[in-house]
């Protein structure tokens, strides 16, 4: 829930700009929402056709990763010989895909919360 309120003075040339900025039925305080999360590094929301679009990519990205994991699992059991350098960088891989996949549910968190959120007039 948003709790907090910034009030922020702007110039003219500013306020013009962000007016310009908040189309598309967007509010200033959904595109400044918008512009600080993005400037921030954080997650970015989503709408409905983008979050079906990423679900798939998370399912995506799962598969991915079962197949790394598969391929570290044999080389640890001898099925396959071990090589110290695939081995590192098949570790690497999982990580960045289990951390991709981090990022994609928290992106997905956020956006069913907003909607939510916009569907109670909050």
């Amino acid at each position: 829930m948003r709790s907090e309120v910034l009030r922020v003075r702007l110039q003219p040339e500013e306020r013009d700009a962000l007016a310009a900025l908040c189309e598309e039925g967007r509010t200033a305080s959904d595109v400044i929402r918008l512009l600080f999360r993005e400037q921030a590094g954080l997650p970015l929301p989503v709408g409905p056709a983008e979050a079906d679009a990423l679900r798939g990519t998370n399912e995506e990205l799962r598969r991915i990763g079962i197949n790394l994991n598969q391929a570290v699992r044999a080389m640890n059991e001898g099925r396959v010989g071990y090589e110290p350098h695939l081995d590192a960088a098949l570790r690497t891989l999982l990580d960045g895909v289990f951390r991709l996949r981090a990022d994609v549910d928290l992106m997905l968190r956020i956006s069913r919360k907003e909607r939510r959120e916009a569907g109670r007039g909050a």
